[in-house]
């Protein structure tokens, strides 16, 4: 593994990424500088992030306002707006119903056919 991948790689008994390293390996070196690029074509560029512990630190807004960011973090309890969220612990539940796939083919099979046998009502629950 290389170093640049070290930094990624999970080795905490709780897993997940805290706010030090979401700070020196996503939000300064990847994300602050993209998003000053796309002001370049879009002014009105938002950066929007979940509640994730890693995203809520209020003392990273100091480098949104550095770089001249408009920053929206996601509300807590808000619908989300994927089309599948509604379906998936279906999907889920019948792709499982008879223990979880052995192979990767299974699993294509199964996925495949709960797919076509989904029902739109479903989605638009």
């Amino acid at each position: 593994m290389t170093e640049e991948n070290s930094a990624f790689q999970r080795n905490s008994k709780k897993g997940g990424i805290n706010w030090y390293r979401y700070l020196t390996t996503i939000l300064l070196p990847i994300l602050i500088p993209f998003g000053v690029e796309c002001q370049i074509d879009r002014p009105d560029t938002i950066i929007q992030e979940d509640k994730a512990p890693a995203h809520a630190s209020h003392h990273q807004q100091i480098y949104f306002d550095a770089a001249c960011l408009q920053r929206f973090i996601w509300p807590g309890n808000s619908p989300d707006l994927n089309m599948i969220e509604p379906a998936w612990m279906y999907l889920k539940r019948v792709t499982t119903k008879k223990g979880a796939p052995k192979t990767r083919a299974e699993a294509e099979q199964v996925w495949r056919k709960a797919w076509e046998e989904l029902k739109q009502w479903r989605i638009q629950a």
